[in-house]
């Protein structure tokens, strides 16, 4: 009987031993090997501005969820912890302590700092900076050691491979005198510079000189837009938990998913969450990463996920024996896409389009918020029309040149390689796409009838990684089919299409003005130089 006993014991300091290391430092649930090192400040009880309720619950819900998804305090042992009510002097301290102990974590550490308070922008143009307990408007512009620009310079230099900061406070402008910003082309023996971006924002950037390695990157993500107020509420931070728990996703994902749910939000305030993207090839994960999100980017918070499609040619067009085709259809022929383009992964989401609709230079639309109150869900009753304006609306965001894809472009990128009816074969049933499955296709199985847009995402992507080109709503392209350009070419079908209209091959005619309850869009845009699918 004493044999088992000592078993016992030696296996129970066994797991005490591993339990004490994983929690010296947290890397089980993220990469392997990944340090995971979190520092959560609330300030809420400041002498020179207003006081915040909430901004305790914030910090405290947000350490809850790093706690659960693996990380450690930002002191490099034991739980996250929130600190309550820092003066400038202890802001400073802290962040020291932190970038030391992501120092001492290794290059593989994944650092992640959320701060709940005040927060103002320096002047019309200028950066944003977290505000102290003890400090008044007097004191900000002497405060740089806590902006955005300076605390991400500061994390960075630690040398862990990725830095998370998330600063969940208001932006808007305060007068204030800025310094002047440097140029990319003057920079000597600075670690990093800045220089002026969209909407009076700043992004750091690299010099030949910097000693930041080529794998770092960072993401800064903020509660709300840029000029604009982030209200009191507890809404971002409580969207932010979650996301920070959703399985299968990396951190640049669940930041879009918060962006467009609490912009979606039913609160009496609207606040638009926004990022700074500086990521390094794939970003860590939260919880665990989806295998599918691979290769896929953003070219800023309200632009849609977007895939490079890459060159090649196909057979488009259908065979006069194909059932179901249309009088429109060209016959076969071969085309040739000449150079990789961007598709968007998804077709446009409610969420995108309610951005540009705040922003004044969209209309609002109906939509299927009510039968399916999902963010995901894609935005109808687009006109060709409307899609442009959106499109330009997109671009301005972006600073990238946003438009329709061709119908050539379209059929190859639906097709994916296949010369078949369908991009999945000759056949149709409900598990593949979002039709009306009460309607059959040669003898196809059928299902009741659903009657609405389901999530962007809802139904397995194609062999390019494209998600529901066929069903779930029409899609505009660039395509003319009369002499006048009166009536565009739409592509896809939709959730109230017959699943014949979702052949490949099949296109419908609408007017350019037109609007439909199952009509969207999906957006396509060249690509840069310096941007390749190899």
């Amino acid at each position: 009987m004493l044999l088992p006993t000592l078993l016992r014991l030696v296996l129970l300091l066994v797991l005490f031993a591993a339990s004490l290391a994983t929690s010296s430092v947290a890397s089980s649930q993220g990469q392997p090997g990944e340090p995971r090192l979190a520092l959560v400040i609330a300030n809420g009880n400041y002498r020179g501005f207003d006081r915040l309720s909430a901004t305790f619950d914030d910090g405290e819900r947000i350490s809850a969820a790093l706690t659960a998804t693996g990380f450690v305090d930002g002191s490099g042992r034991g739980t996250v912890r929130t600190r309550r009510d820092l003066s400038a002097a202890q802001m400073a301290t802290e962040i020291d302590a932190f970038r030391a102990a992501l120092a001492a974590a290794g290059p593989d550490a994944f650092g992640v700092l959320y701060f709940s308070g005040h927060g103002v922008a320096l002047g019309a143009g200028g950066d944003v900076q977290m505000v102290p307990v003890d400090s008044g408007k007097s004191d900000l512009a002497i405060s740089g050691n806590l902006s955005r620009s300076a605390v991400t310079r500061t994390l960075m230099s630690s040398g862990a491979r990725n830095v998370l900061v998330v600063l969940d406070m208001c932006r808007n402008v305060i007068a204030l005198p800025t310094l002047p910003v440097a140029s990319d082309d003057n920079v000597t023996d600075k670690a990093g510079i800045e220089v002026t971006g969209s909407k009076g924002l700043k992004r750091v950037l690299r010099s030949a000189q910097n000693p930041i390695r080529p794998d770092q990157g960072y993401l800064v993500a903020f509660s709300t837009s840029a000029d604009q107020f982030a209200f009191d509420n507890g809404i971002f931070s409580k969207v932010l938990a979650e996301e920070i728990r959703r399985p299968q996703q990396n951190i640049a994902d669940a930041m879009k998913r918060v962006s467009d749910r609490v912009a979606m939000a039913k609160a009496a305030s609207f606040q638009k969450p926004t990022f700074d993207y500086g990521l390094q090839g794939q970003p860590p994960c939260f919880v665990s990463c989806d295998p599918a999100s691979g290769n896929r980017f953003y070219d800023c918070a309200n632009c849609p996920w977007m895939r490079i499609v890459p060159a090649g040619s196909a057979i488009v067009g259908s065979p006069p024996s194909e059932p179901g085709r249309g009088k429109n259809e060209p016959d076969q022929q071969r085309v040739v896409i000449a150079r990789d383009f961007a598709l968007g992964v998804y077709e446009v989401t409610v969420a995108e389009w309610s951005a540009c609709v705040r922003d004044g230079a969209c209309p609002k639309l109906s939509t299927w918020a009510a039968d399916n109150p999902n963010p995901l869900i894609p935005a109808t009753s687009i006109s060709h029309n409307d899609a442009l304006v959106f499109l330009g609306w997109l671009s301005r965001q972006s600073g990238r040149t946003y438009r329709l894809p061709t119908d050539a472009e379209w059929e190859y990128a639906s097709r994916a390689g296949a010369a078949s009816a369908f991009p999945w074969g000759d056949g149709v049933s409900p598990s593949d796409a979002n039709y009306d499955h009460t309607a059959r296709y040669q003898g196809s199985p059928t299902s009741p009838y659903r009657g609405y847009p389901e999530a962007v995402s809802g139904y397995p992507p194609n062999s390019f990684g494209l998600y529901q080109m066929q069903g779930n709503v029409w899609e505009w392209t660039s395509a003319c089919l009369d002499a006048a350009c009166r009536n565009r070419a739409l592509r896809g079908g939709s959730f109230e299409s017959v699943p014949g209209e979702l052949r490949s091959a099949n296109r419908f005619a609408l007017v350019a003005s037109k609007r439909r309850d199952d009509v969207g869009l999906r957006v396509a845009r060249d690509l840069e130089a310096d941007e390749s699918g190899g």
